[in-house]
């Protein structure tokens, strides 16, 4: 699909460009009518996500809850518009392929058109109409903007003759479902080579790099150890401590590393700690007890980042492996609660490290740090390899329902 069309006119729409003369726009009122149907709490829920349109709300993760009141839900039925309204901008939007009800706030709209309903998901839901939606949208809050209903409901439909609109929907259906076969396949690969390193890191931490006769460990979680290795508090291995800045001290260009509460390390123009230390954040934002970070040199720390330093008996760098290995699993073994909100110095004093010595200790780190570099450089270069084929195909659907490229050649 690369031939362009033999003539292109404006379309009277900045964000929609020049598009294939002979190609039509209609407002979103004269093909659309707004209708709000509720009262269903037997049907299926649905709900509309930026990178699958309509679905089961069931067959995806959410973290939005269902009412207790059911009623308050709206009906759509096969071919109807669904539009979040806060996320139109991000994509939020499709024709629904299901009855179900969906949100109360929502904008649904029953079809009053002939057109191809395939086509019109890819197009509604394409960058293109993104852009347009944002361009409709006013900000309520950081993260979040409502589009304006009266914009809306004139927004300009691009709509080609039927048989290309049939054409450029069957081409989309067969090219996009061949990248996302691709794409999982790729997430597969990257969720093995994942529990690869995980089981690499864990047989290592309790096992060694030789056989060797082995002795219960005294918690449970972690199994047997070889018989010569000790069972020893982090509280006798080094000191913990916490940073004391707050991320809003952060500065792009600062000399050193800032270490808070989320993944990302930010940086900062001065440092408190000049030491091999490890961190993790006490809670936050990147899940408690999923966050660490090795670091040996000056950096600062947030006030609620624990700071593990002045290691004794122990490498830094094994201490790191271990630790975020298996602190969440055993901190959690000996929790009522499913979850941990936040870490407490008492629990991550008393945990405790399974520990070679010091010369076993150095090979397994060099072990580790070689092995998992080379995992890791695999999955880089396989999300790398997700990230160009999703970049595909994200130009296939532009290109295709804005007629960037002639739809007739994809019959």
């Amino acid at each position: 699909m690369s031939k362009r069309y033999a003539e292109y006119v404006d379309s009277g729409v900045p964000w929609l460009g020049d598009v294939p003369a002979g190609w039509t726009t209609r407002p979103l009122w004269s093909m659309f009518e707004r209708i709000k149907d509720v009262g269903h709490p037997d049907e299926q829920m649905l709900s509309v996500f930026r990178d699958y349109g309509v679905v089961a709300k069931d067959s995806r993760s959410n973290i939005n809850k269902t009412a207790e009141n059911r009623n308050i839900y709206q009906l759509v039925h096969p071919g109807w518009l669904v539009t979040n309204r806060m996320k139109a901008w991000q994509g939020s939007v499709g024709i629904s392929g299901l009855r179900g009800i969906v949100s109360g706030h929502y904008i649904c709209f029953a079809p009053r058109h002939d057109a191809d309903s395939r086509y019109l998901n890819w197009l509604f839901r394409s960058p293109t109409y993104a852009a347009g939606y944002a361009l409709q949208s006013r900000g309520v809050r950081i993260g979040q903007a409502e589009i304006d209903n009266d914009l809306y409901r004139v927004m300009p439909v691009l709509l080609p003759p039927i048989e290309e609109q049939r054409a450029i929907a069957e081409y989309l259906d067969r090219e996009t479902a061949g990248i996302d076969t691709l794409v999982e396949e790729q997430q597969r690969l990257i969720e093995m080579l994942h529990e690869r390193r995980e089981a690499t890191i864990r047989r290592a931490l309790l096992s060694g790099l030789e056989a060797a006769d082995t002795v219960p460990s005294g918690v449970e979680s972690l199994g047997d150890i070889p018989k010569y290795w000790r069972m020893v508090p982090t509280r006798y291995l080094c000191t913990i401590t916490t940073g004391s800045e707050d991320s809003g001290n952060a500065t792009d260009d600062g000399d050193y590393p800032f270490y808070v509460r989320g993944r990302q390390v930010l940086r900062i123009d001065h440092y408190s700690f000049d030491d091999e230390a490890v961190m993790t954040p006490g809670d936050g934002q990147g899940g408690t007890g999923k966050v660490f970070h090795y670091f040996n040199g000056k950096f600062e720390a947030h006030q609620r980042v624990y700071v593990f330093k002045d290691f004794v008996g122990i490498s830094g760098r094994y201490f790191y492996y271990f630790l975020s290995t298996f602190l969440r699993p055993v901190a959690l073994a000996g929790s009522n609660t499913v979850t941990m909100e936040s870490l407490r110095r008492p629990l991550l004093a008393n945990f405790k490290v399974a520990l070679p010595p010091l010369d076993e200790q150095r090979r397994i780190t060099a072990y580790l740090d070689e092995r998992t570099s080379k995992i890791d450089a695999l999955i880089a270069e396989t999300e790398q390899f997700i990230e160009l084929a999703r970049e595909r195909r994200t130009a296939l659907i532009t290109a295709a329902v804005t007629g960037q490229v002639d739809g007739r050649e994809v019959a």
